[in-house]
């Protein structure tokens, strides 16, 4: 509802961080909810890699998801990844994020939200 109310107000790269962030505190609930997982677990598991740590949790969920559905892994895999590219892009990069970003980085929200919310 965040990122909704941000497009309406014309502030789309603040759109594509919600957006974002909203998905991926989702994945924590499942993570630490449904998955009956902790902080620690979550803490060791990227302590054990070199990737981030948003990468770690993604790929937990993907392969959590994976055993559920396998539609559902690849499609929100890709989801996932567009998403958290359009998000670096408008939080890091200096290039202009419009009304068709924007409106792409809901619809990916929703997606990846909707595929999350069938697991809880």
């Amino acid at each position: 509802m965040a990122a909704e109310l941000l497009h309406k107000n014309h502030l789309y790269p603040s759109v594509v961080h919600c957006s974002y962030y909203s998905s991926f505190q989702l994945m924590k609930h499942l993570w630490l909810g449904k998955m009956g997982k902790t902080e620690e677990d979550l803490k060791t598991a990227n302590n054990n890699t070199t990737e981030g740590s948003h990468e770690v949790l993604i790929n937990k969920i993907i392969a959590y998801l994976k055993n559920s559905t396998s539609a559902d892994s690849r499609t929100f895999q890709s989801n996932i990844g567009q998403l958290k590219k359009l998000r670096k892009k408008a939080d890091y990069e200096s290039v202009q994020i419009d009304i068709s970003i924007s409106k792409d980085s809901i619809d990916l929200s929703k997606a990846t939200s909707g595929i999350l919310k069938k697991c809880l």
